[in-house]
């Protein structure tokens, strides 16, 4: 088994120490990452509310168009139905007038 000199484990105490100490966070660095955390988390509920509203207004637009289509079915039936009836009284009023010439 080798010993490690007295120059080489010096040597690597200075390099060790650092980056031991440097991986300990402080008090202070662990709060400001916690009200970080705590900040993001508002912030994607506040935007998930949002979302969830946004959401609420589209279906909501949604109904009103399926409502407005329904009633401009309704409508062209309707048109339908009153340019048939007047096809039908353009064909009397054709054949009256018709009759009338044959007198």
């Amino acid at each position: 088994m080798q010993t490690l000199s007295w120059k080489k484990f010096a040597g690597l105490t200075v390099l060790a120490v650092p980056l031991l100490a440097g991986g300990c966070a402080t008090r202070e660095s662990v709060e400001h990452a916690q009200a970080t955390a705590d900040q993001a988390l508002q912030l994607a509920q506040t935007a998930g509310q949002r979302a969830d509203a946004a959401m609420s207004a589209a279906n909501s637009a949604g109904s009103k168009a399926d409502a407005a289509m329904s009633a401009a079915n309704a409508a062209s039936s309707k048109a339908d139905a009153v340019n048939g009836r007047v096809d039908e009284l353009n064909d009397k009023v054709d054949r009256m007038f018709a009759k009338g010439l044959k007198k």
